[in-house]
């Protein structure tokens, strides 16, 4: 993965970052799975090959008062 400045207005400067990941593993707009597990494995290797991880978190909460509960 690779970033750089690019001239904006003034001083203001955006970046870019380019991912050398094959066009068939970027996820996009309107893609459809069979099953939550297909989207995860889709995803999760997606992250492996663009170079970061991820993480799937579940909160409980309690039912009358909507507070989390660890």
């Amino acid at each position: 993965m690779t970033a750089g400045p690019e001239a904006k207005d003034g001083n203001e400067q955006t970046h870019e970052f380019l991912c050398d990941v094959e066009e068939e593993y970027i996820p996009k707009v309107g893609m459809t799975f069979q099953t939550l597990a297909e989207v995860g494995l889709f995803y999760k290797e997606y992250a492996k090959r663009a170079g970061f991880s991820t993480k799937i978190r579940n909160t409980n909460r309690c039912k009358e008062t909507k507070e989390e509960m660890n």
